[in-house]
């Protein structure tokens, strides 16, 4: 994988890509401080592709570029039937724990320091008498007093809490998988605002839905988890897509704690999680696919 440059406007980053996609140049895009760098697969394609991104720059909107994401996705669809494939590209979630882009994650990496700052806090132990615990907490007493009077963090900070360490280390573990590979190709500042939606939804619907103490990564993690996987479906050549196992070991979960098997478990974070993720992939994917057309 080498870079060949980098582009400062996201939907022309994609557009380039999507342009060398179909002209046989496997290639793939990430964030950096400067916008978003072009990674090119094979080093016999490097001369060629920063021959071209230096004609791209030069007109990004010139009418060779404007059909770029459908004759990509057409290519696309030649050689996974070729090669006889009926799923969309996988995504091995190990791989990005090598890629450049892995060392720039500083949301991810800061919602697994903070989770585990905030279990040495509380002591894994939710019945404690702790003042810290008590202002985690959404509400201390079952109504959105405290939040109405200026305790806005309370909409978020149960994301932190944590019962006991398998709860902490399933949810670090899946944090880190789902948000190095979200992060890595979305950038840290929507990747915050995804993470900041999928709290409030996950956090007010088990409010709703149960009681004012619960906590857990978990309902953050599913709808990360939900978002690679229906962006995936929708947008192979996004990138996003994961391998089978995981997405059927993350509904089972999801079952097995929604059947009651698995007991004490926030079941309205994790719906309103998903369905957040869900949500954000499929309306993000139909906006990219209008503005391509256009």
């Amino acid at each position: 994988m080498r870079q060949v440059g980098s582009i400062v406007n996201l939907d022309q980053a994609e557009r380039f890509a999507d342009f060398l996609r179909a002209e046989g140049i496997l290639c793939s895009v990430d964030s950096c401080p400067d916008g978003y760098r072009i990674w090119v697969q094979s080093d016999d394609h490097v001369d060629a592709a920063k021959a071209e991104l230096l004609r791209f720059l030069g007109d990004p909107n010139h009418e060779r570029y404007r059909d770029a994401a459908r004759r990509a996705n057409t290519r696309f669809r030649e050689e996974r039937d070729r090669r006889i494939a009926n799923q969309p590209k996988i995504v091995n979630l190990a791989n990005h724990w090598s890629r450049p882009a892995a060392q720039n994650c500083p949301i991810t990496f800061g919602l697994i320091a903070m989770s585990c700052f905030v279990a040495w806090m509380t002591q894994l132990d939710w019945h404690r008498d702790s003042p810290f615990l008590e202002q985690m907490w959404f509400s201390n007493d079952n109504t959105l007093g405290q939040i109405l009077r200026g305790e806005v963090w309370r909409l978020v900070t149960p994301i932190f809490l944590h019962a006991n360490l398998s709860h902490l280390i399933f949810n670090m573990v899946s944090t880190a998988q789902f948000g190095i590979l979200i992060e890595s190709r979305k950038g840290t500042p929507k990747f915050l605002g995804m993470v900041l939606v999928m709290a409030l939804v996950s956090n007010f619907a088990q409010f709703l839905g149960s009681s004012a103490r619960f906590g857990g990564m978990s309902g953050v993690v599913y709808g990360l988890f939900g978002y690679v996987w229906i962006k995936g479906k929708l947008d192979p050549q996004s990138g996003f897509g994961l391998n089978e196992q995981v997405v059927t070991m993350m509904l089972i979960v999801y079952v097995l704690c929604l059947t009651g098997v698995i007991p004490f478990v926030a079941n309205w974070a994790h719906s309103g999680g998903l369905l957040t993720g869900m949500a954000i992939a499929t309306s993000d994917t139909l906006i990219r696919t209008y503005v391509r057309r256009k």
